[in-house]
This record gives structure tokens, C-alpha cells and sequence, in this order.
């Protein structure tokens, strides 16, 4: 599920139409329709806003985090590795990534 399929989702869910859900962020109706169609993306600060109205804050990565880009994150287990590898240093990424290679020596 794409960002502009959670924001229109969740925004139903709540009860709120475009131009109330616009109030309640600071911004016109028309970004929100926009963001709705997909022709337009939130910005962070719109992005923080949405997530707190509309209750999705544990649903969305990150937007502009490939390979998500804003996609719906389901399974509680994708999500809490996606969230332990952000939470990783260069190093220690690059030394999972080795052990996920069978074969291939680990560098300390």
C-alpha cells in the first residue's frame, strides 16, 4: 500500500474529509487531494502532522527511505528490523551484511 492509499485510509477511518484533515495540518485542501492522487508527496513537516492525526505512525517508513518510500510496513517483524538496521552504525551493517553471505569471511 502506497502513502497516498494510507493517507486517504486513515483519513476515512477517522471520519475527516480533505478540507478538515487540511485545517487540522496547516495546509489547503488541495495538497491533500494532491497527496491523495499520488501527484504530490507531504513534506516532513506535513508527514509528523499526518502521523499523529491520523494514527500512522508505526505503519510508514520514512519517506524517500528506499525501498519503502512511504510504503505500508505490515508485518511487525519487518518493521522492527527495519528499525534495528536504521539504528545501526556504517560498520555494523556492512558486517550483517557479510554474515548474510554464506561464505564470506567477517571483518571485525
Amino acid at each position: 500500500m502506497e502513502i497516498k492509499d494510507i493517507i486517504r485510509s486513515a483519513r476515512k477511518a477517522k471520519g475527516l474529509s480533505q478540507a478538515a484533515l487540511a485545517e487540522q495540518i496547516g495546509v489547503n485542501k488541495s495538497a491533500v487531494a494532491q497527496w491523495e492522487l499520488g501527484s504530490t508527496r507531504p513534506n516532513e513537516d506535513s508527514m509528523a502532522a499526518l502521523k499523529l492525526i491520523l494514527s500512522i505512525e508505526d505503519h510508514i517508513s520514512p519517506v524517500g527511505s528506499s525501498p519503502y518510500n512511504g510504503q505500508l510496513v505490515e508485518d511487525p517483524d519487518e518493521l522492527a528490523l527495519l528499525k534495528f538496521w536504521r539504528s545501526l552504525s556504517v560498520e555494523k551493517r556492512r558486517a550483517v551484511v557479510e554474515l548474510l553471505h554464506i561464505g564470506l569471511p567477517v571483518r571485525p
